[in-house]
C-alpha cells in the first residue's frame, strides 16, 4: 500500500521589489533548517519549492504603478510600457523586471545607480554581483563599462537578466553567468557591484577581492543602517579601504578601494 502524500504550504506577503528573491531564498533556507518532526513529516520527504503563480499575478497588477524614474543627474530607469523624456547627457535604462523585482525602485538599487553614475570610468571591467533583473549590469555598460560579469544565484533572475541584456542591446558588452560566488572568474576586474545583504557581502568579501585589481573599487549595498557597520568593519580584514558612503532612508551603500 502506497503512503499518503502530503503537502505543507507556507503563505506569506513580501513588498513586491528587488529585494524579493533574496527574502525568498532566506524564508526557504529557515524552512528547511526545520526538524521533520516539527512539521510531522518524513524526513525524506523535505522538498521545498516556491509558487510564483500568485507572485507573478501579484507582479502584473504592479505594473501600473511602476513608472520611468530619474536617479541621481543622468541615469534614467524605465519599463517598457512606459515613455520618458530624454536630456542631453541622458542614459536610459529600459528594464521589464520579470520575476527578478529589479526596477530602480528600491533604495538600495539607487544608491548603487547613483554610485556608479559618480565613480564608474569609461573602459572598465566590471563585476553585478546579484544581477537581479540586470539593471546595474545594464547601467555600468551604459556609463562606459567596456565588458561586464553579470551573476545570479537565482535561474529565474539569470533568465529576465539575459532578457533585459538583449533589450538595450549590450550583448557584446555583458556575459551573464548562474554561479554563487565572484570565484570563477578569471582575471581580475577594475569594479565589483555587489548589491545583495550584509551577511552576503560579509561571507564572500575575500572572493569579491580576488576578483577585483588593485586599486579596484567595491560598491556594496543590500544593507540598512543596522548592519552596514558590521559590513564596513570587515573591509580592512579583506584589504579594503573605506571612500564613501551613501545613504537612502534606511539603506546603506558602502564604496571601498582594494588596497
Amino acid at each position: 500500500m502506497s503512503q499518503p502524500t502530503w503537502t505543507i504550504r507556507f503563505e506569506g506577503y513580501l513588498p513586491v521589489d528587488d529585494r524579493m528573491e533574496e527574502r525568498l531564498r532566506r524564508v526557504c533556507a529557515e524552512i528547511d533548517k526545520l526538524p521533520a518532526s516539527a512539521l510531522h513529516i518524513d524526513e525524506a520527504a523535505c522538498l521545498i519549492t516556491i509558487d510564483y503563480t500568485q507572485v507573478k499575478g501579484l507582479l502584473e497588477a504592479s505594473r501600473e504603478a511602476v513608472h520611468t524614474i530619474r536617479v541621481g543627474e543622468h541615469v534614467i530607469v524605465k519599463p517598457p510600457w512606459d515613455e520618458c523624456e530624454e536630456q542631453p547627457g541622458d542614459v536610459v535604462i529600459e528594464i521589464d523586471p520579470g520575476t527578478a523585482f529589479g526596477s530602480g525602485l528600491h533604495e538600495s538599487t539607487r544608491l548603487c545607480l547613483r554610485a556608479l553614475e559618480k565613480h564608474l570610468k569609461p573602459g572598465v571591467s566590471a563585476v553585478d554581483f546579484g544581477t537581479g533583473s540586470g539593471i546595474l549590469a545594464i547601467a555600468a555598460a551604459k556609463l562606459g563599462a567596456a565588458r561586464v560579469i553579470a551573476f545570479d544565484a537565482d535561474e529565474n533572475s539569470i533568465e529576465t537578466a539575459r532578457a533585459n541584456v538583449q533589450r538595450n542591446c549590450l550583448e557584446d558588452t555583458i556575459e551573464v553567468h548562474h554561479a554563487l560566488s565572484p570565484a570563477f572568474i578569471g582575471s581580475p576586474v577594475d569594479l565589483v557591484i555587489a548589491n545583495i545583504t550584509a551577511e552576503t557581502i560579509t561571507a564572500h568579501l575575500d572572493a569579491i577581492a580576488e576578483a577585483l585589481n588593485t586599486g579596484g573599487l567595491l560598491i556594496a549595498s543590500g544593507m540598512t543602517i543596522l548592519n552596514a557597520p558590521g559590513v564596513e568593519q570587515s573591509l580592512p580584514s579583506a584589504g579594503f579601504s573605506m571612500v564613501e558612503k551613501l545613504t537612502d532612508g534606511q539603506w546603506v551603500a558602502l564604496m571601498a578601494i582594494k588596497q
